[in-house]
C-alpha cells in the first residue's frame, strides 16, 4: 500500500550488520564470546610479534619478508 513505512527483517541485513544482528539472539552468545576472545588473542599474538622474531622465522622469511 501507498505510504507504508517498509519494515526491515533480518532478510534484508547482509555483512556486519546481519553479523551483529545474529550476535545479539541468545543461541549465538557463546559463539560471539568466543569470536571476541579468539579475535583479541589473535590481536595480542600480532603485537607481540617482534622484529627480532620475524628475523629467526623461516615461514615469515620465506613468504612475508621483502628481499
Amino acid at each position: 500500500m501507498a505510504g507504508e513505512v517498509p519494515t526491515t527483517s533480518w532478510r534484508q541485513l547482509s555483512g556486519m550488520k546481519l553479523f551483529f544482528h545474529e550476535c545479539k539472539h541468545v543461541g549465538n552468545r557463546p559463539f560471539a564470546i568466543g569470536f571476541g576472545v579468539m579475535t583479541g588473542v589473535a590481536l595480542y599474538a600480532q603485537m607481540k610479534f617482534t622484529d627480532e622474531m620475524k628475523a629467526g622465522s623461516e615461514y615469515y622469511q620465506e613468504f612475508h619478508a621483502k628481499k
